[in-house]
């Protein structure tokens, strides 16, 4: 079982890699009662966790994890002083709220930052479910265990997976023209900002410069051209 498990675990570490660009150390917040329950059963969550993830992991914790775990009182001081050790997360919480809530908003609609959730909350996993790419541990039986990928984290691996089948634009265009009439399913249209352009140098023109006394002497001539001309007319 335990090799079968480790392979899962693989494959699907492999997933969030590839697709979502997780990367090692991998980041891992964990709530007061993931780590609440590893305190009871004595669990060396430190070896575990990097093993079920198959790579360095980093774990962290929420000022509003702490603040619910001292007011659950002294039976809940190991499990603060645990949570103490851990690198705290920035959450943006003045005033601290429920883990469960802080968690979420961490999270987002995206998993933009590529966390991983290790909760024994199941409300909680349910709603991290319904995110994409985001991976889930929980302890059962004193085995931590890493949950598969959810049905919205396998839809969206297939659209990528769609996505990278589909022909480019330029592609299109050479298909179009080998055979017209076959009907090709369109890209994902990107779009991009246009940056301002300035004057085609070649398009501007040049001031001419002019030589000093040219000028001069045309308008000159002018004049005395047009002097010449009367005088010929007052002669007749």
């Amino acid at each position: 079982m335990r090799v079968k498990r480790a392979k899962k675990n693989k494959k699907n570490m492999a997933l969030y890699s590839q697709l979502f660009g997780f990367r090692e150390p991998y980041q891992l917040l964990l709530d007061g009662n993931f780590i609440h329950v590893a305190n009871l059963m004595k669990m060396d969550t430190w070896t575990a966790i990097p093993k079920v993830l198959q790579g360095q992991v980093k774990p962290f914790t929420t000022t509003c994890v702490l603040s619910e775990l001292r007011a659950l009182g002294e039976d809940f001081s190991a499990t603060v002083k645990a949570a103490q050790q851990l690198e705290r997360r920035r959450c943006n919480h003045t005033t601290p709220i429920g883990a469960t809530e802080c968690l979420k908003s961490i999270i987002g609609t995206d998993n933009k930052h590529k966390y991983g959730v290790a909760s024994q909350d199941n409300d909680l996993r349910v709603h991290l479910r319904t995110i994409p790419g985001t991976p889930l541990l929980y302890i059962m039986n004193s085995v931590l265990l890493l949950e598969p990928p959810s049905k919205e984290t396998q839809n969206r691996i297939a659209q990528i997976e769609l996505e990278k089948t589909l022909p480019k634009k330029f592609e299109e265009k050479v298909i179009k023209k080998l055979n017209p009439n076959v009907k090709v399913a369109a890209e994902p249209t990107r779009t991009f900002k246009k940056k301002p352009k300035g004057p085609n140098p070649l398009s501007v023109k040049r001031k001419k410069t002019t030589k000093p006394g040219t000028s001069a002497s045309k308008s000159e001539n002018v004049k005395t051209g047009e002097k010449r001309k009367r005088d010929s007319d007052d002669d007749d």
